[in-house]
């Protein structure tokens, strides 16, 4: 049976909620700063560069092929040092990182083009870690190229091929169903939220260089219940997929999966072409801002991030049945670095992906992070 965490409220540690409020006054006092100056004219322009402008237009690509360099720490000692700096505790519990490759450049097409070209603004969301492989989906921040999958090894942490997807979706969730082989992508945008599964077999196959083409996919699904595929995770039998909201609360839903890893979908007609609808099965509601969900056996995960300010890893306990999941429920919290995307567990390690170091926001201010970070899962949760 799925398994959700019931509401408990956790007794407040006053030393770790004082060193969340001065990070906190930290970062607002920077905003404040860079506001101040503005009049001073170069101030100003700096801030519109960085905050407005590098998401507006993606520099020229000075590689053919994708980038497996670390673009802002030279090395894992380096980017310890820089966490230490502003997470100490976090920093303590870090076991290691793997770089994030395609953060200058990542081989990819031309959204609506074949052949083989360069992007420059690839910017990191949804990451899914098998027995195998690290997955890492990013789309392309200016929408001129089709979003990846950036397949590396879970053994070594090399980067192995680009996976081109078949449009320029936000791809903000990846899920792997490790019963039936297949690895489940958050498509679709606005009112026409999509699932859509790539098997196994066929990502192991793919090369980019002998078809310069996407990926096909082995299932798409036009899920009927959610405004948006936001993000997305795997439970058993389920997919677990929520909507952002950057005010108010939001929504986790369930959908249900058969024994062949398919969603129980109905098919319809729109004009001359049928497709596959789903709906959720169960809903609950979210607090806002949430970037990712992960169900473990004991413990029910959320990232929330946004801006500049720091992220929060959210614990909640396991229920029997599906409940809401609101920050006066919460077990514990955990602050990181800004812009966490999403959180995946597996073999006893969590691994945390970012999107601070894509070239759109890593002329921000605050620590920004160009690998995924692991720790062992006993040490948080």
């Amino acid at each position: 049976m799925f398994r959700i965490f019931k509401t408990h409220k956790e007794k407040v540690n006053t030393s770790k909620e004082k060193t969340e409020e001065r990070r906190s006054l930290k970062r607002w006092a920077i905003v404040t700063l860079a506001v101040l100056l503005v009049a001073g004219g170069g101030i100003g322009a700096y801030l519109y560069y960085a905050m407005i402008a590098r998401g507006d237009k993606e520099p020229e690509a000075k590689y053919v092929e994708t980038n497996t360099n670390p673009v802002c720490y030279g090395s894992e000692k380096a980017f310890a040092l820089a966490l230490r700096s502003d997470f100490p505790e976090l920093a303590k519990k870090l076991k290691g990182t793997v770089v994030i490759p395609g953060l200058n450049a990542t081989r990819t097409t031309l959204h609506g083009f074949h052949g083989i070209t360069t992007c420059t603004s690839m910017t990191p969301q949804g990451m899914a870690v098998t027995e195998d492989y690290i997955f890492i989906s990013a789309y392309c921040h200016t929408k001129q190229h089709n979003s990846v999958i950036l397949m590396l090894s879970r053994h070594t942490g090399s980067f192995l091929k680009e996976i081109v997807l078949p449009d320029t979706s936000h791809v903000g969730g990846l899920a792997y169903d490790p019963v039936n082989n297949n690895l489940w992508v958050s498509g679709g945008g606005k009112g026409k939220a999509r699932a859509v599964a790539y098997d196994m077999e066929t990502i192991e196959a793919y090369d980019f260089d002998e078809t310069e083409r996407p990926i096909r996919k082995s299932q798409d699904y036009l899920l009927e219940s959610i405004e948006r595929n936001s993000y997305m995770s795997y439970a058993p039998n389920a997919l677990l997929i929520g909507l952002f909201q950057e005010n108010g609360n939001a929504t986790l839903q369930r959908f249900a999966m058969d024994t062949a890893g398919r969603l129980n979908s109905t098919v319809k007609l729109s004009g001359d072409r049928l497709y596959e609808a789903v709906s959720a099965d169960v809903l609950a509601e979210t607090s806002h801002r949430i970037q990712s969900v992960m169900a473990t056996e004991k413990n029910m995960l959320f990232s929330k991030s946004w801006g500049i300010f720091d992220s929060d890893l959210q614990m909640y306990a396991v229920w029997e049945e599906l409940s809401d999941f609101k920050e006066s429920a919460m077990l514990k919290k955990y602050s990181f670095p800004q812009k966490m995307e999403q959180i995946y567990v597996y073999d006893g390690k969590l691994y945390c992906l970012f999107e601070s170091a894509a070239y759109a926001y890593r002329a921000q201010p605050a620590l920004k992070v160009d690998r995924v970070m692991i720790f062992d899962e006993k040490d948080l949760l």
